[in-house]
């Protein structure tokens, strides 16, 4: 049997060491590079904004396809405009509002109710979070909407009986136009045309319609009581639903614009600038669903499962943004935004993690 040549081993062993921490050293570069690549692919995919806030958060698409965010007080640590940047990782916030704030019916406006004797009434670009009118108001403010030079107000003036409700119209410049008696069950806004102003209440007597700026009554159009109709936030159009089909029609003529076979409980939350595309909110099997519908091939794309809070779709139709509740009990909402192609499927996807509220 032959001796072992430890110096012989030695020497071999000490390359092999050597050749193993080159290749470890090599392997660590080679690991630690695939992980840079993925953590930035991952970076680029998901963005890092968190909220506190039991309010309700609304998205809205801006006329360039970036993402408006809103997050109303009161019990929220960041109430405010943001904006998302159709290429951006995260949104910006524009400004922080400390008040109840909502987009008024056409979505072109931020509407920031202030409390107080008197109450104010702040109104605000959505893009840039300007203020571009304040108005007082000698009154609890129950709801307001505003358009153009005009704002819309119902207010509870005195004690809780029905003749201390009135409509008002106001100017930007704060100066009462008119004041008109209204019932205690509010829910108005300005009719798509923003000539006149509705409660779409019904409990009070069925929709009733004043004239702005006078608030002279109006009659709505006759059609109106054939079927269910809806007004779409942000359009001249309006959702009607009768005997299965589920219309699009034009403000204040009624003339048809597109329809599809639909099941009554289905909800329009916006329609493109044409009509044609919708984000469509409804209860089917899975129980509640986000859809985008296509008027013309009757498709439709599954976008989201689960507690919707608001959505929203680009004028163009390709793109749709939601709010999705994620957990009951801790109020915790995720903001996704989609990209659609012309054949209606979803190409990409992003999302801001959860936010709790």
């Amino acid at each position: 049997m032959n001796a072992i040549n430890f110096q012989g081993w030695g020497k071999w062993w000490a390359k092999v060491v050597a050749l193993s921490r080159r290749l470890h050293m090599r392997s660590a570069m080679l690991f630690r590079t695939v992980i840079a690549i993925f953590v930035a692919a991952f970076s680029a995919l998901s963005c890092a904004w968190e909220i506190t806030s039991r309010e309700l958060v609304d998205v809205q698409f801006s006329a360039n396809d970036s993402l408006i965010i809103l997050v109303s007080a009161p019990g929220t640590k960041s109430p405010g405009i943001s904006l998302w940047q159709r290429d951006a990782d995260t949104p910006t916030l524009l400004c922080a509002l400390s008040s109840p704030t909502s987009f008024s019916f056409d979505r072109k406006t931020i509407i920031e109710r202030v409390a107080g004797k008197p109450s104010e009434l702040r109104l605000y670009d959505p893009t840039t979070c300007q203020m571009w009118a304040r108005v007082p108001v000698d009154g609890k403010v129950i709801d307001a909407d505003a358009r153009g030079k005009h704002i819309a107000v119902a207010i509870r003036s005195g004690g809780a009986t029905e003749s201390a409700y009135e409509l008002r119209s106001y100017s930007t410049t704060g100066r009462v136009l008119a004041r008109a008696p209204m019932g205690r069950n509010i829910e108005m806004g300005f009719a798509p045309d923003g000539r006149s102003v509705v409660n779409f209440d019904l409990s009070d007597g069925g929709a009733l319609a004043w004239r702005m700026p006078t608030l002279t009554r109006t009659d709505l159009p006759a059609w109106l009581t054939v079927g269910e109709a809806t007004f779409v936030p942000g359009s001249s159009m309006l959702k009607h639903y009768v005997d299965g089909t589920l219309s699009v029609l034009q403000w204040p003529s009624g003339k048809l614009i597109y329809s599809t076979a639909s099941a009554r409980s289905a909800r329009l939350r916006q329609l493109s600038a044409t009509g044609r595309f919708a984000v469509m909110h409804a209860q089917d099997d899975v129980g509640e669903a986000l859809d985008r519908l296509d008027f013309v091939t009757a498709k439709r794309t599954r976008i989201a499962v689960g507690s919707i809070d608001h959505a929203a779709i680009s004028s163009t139709g390709d793109s749709v943004a939601w709010a999705l509740r994620k957990n009951s009990t801790v109020n915790q909402v995720q903001i996704n935004v989609a990209r659609i192609d012309a054949q209606g499927a979803v190409i990409t996807q992003h999302a801001l993690p959860e936010a709790s509220q």
